[in-house]
């Protein structure tokens, strides 16, 4: 028995609407968080506000046994103090850590040079990850990071 071709079409539909969905899902709940964190950081990095940086970032003294820290002042005064202009996040890449997930976000600068930004979750908010000993020598957000495909 044969179904007619509008039964077909209306279950390709069907399929289509539901894996959109999904997807949508996906990208909200998942995928776009820490690129929101990165966002907030860019934010506050370009207009040169140290509060709001102070809530968007968190020091890291050895990130693979995740030792975290709230930044100090100083701290935050030496990342305010460079010259920032904003870069382009191209990938994202989740590593699980002993401790937590990290978000590797694929950072090139305006130049063309790749880096990474990383983002971690601390008491359900997604903030950016500083080195407490730079790890670029251009940057001290920034952590070298070397972009395979």
């Amino acid at each position: 028995m044969k179904l007619p071709a509008r039964v077909s079409v209306l279950f390709f539909i069907g399929v289509f609407a539901a894996g959109s969905t999904a997807l949508g899902y996906y990208y909200y709940f998942v995928y776009s968080p820490p690129l929101k964190a990165a966002a907030r950081f860019m934010d506050a990095m370009e207009a040169k506000d140290a509060q709001a940086l102070g809530s968007d970032v968190i020091v890291s003294s050895d990130i693979e046994d995740g030792n975290l820290r709230e930044p100090e002042d100083r701290e935050l005064q030496a990342l305010l103090s460079e010259r920032f202009q904003r870069g382009r996040i191209l990938d994202q890449r989740k590593r699980e850590g002993r401790t937590r997930t990290f978000y590797y976000l694929v950072y090139r600068e305006p130049d063309g040079r790749v880096f990474a930004l990383v983002v971690t979750e601390i008491a359900g908010r997604f903030r950016v990850v500083i080195p407490e000993v730079p790890m670029s020598r251009r940057h001290r957000y920034l952590w070298d990071y070397t972009w395979t495909n």
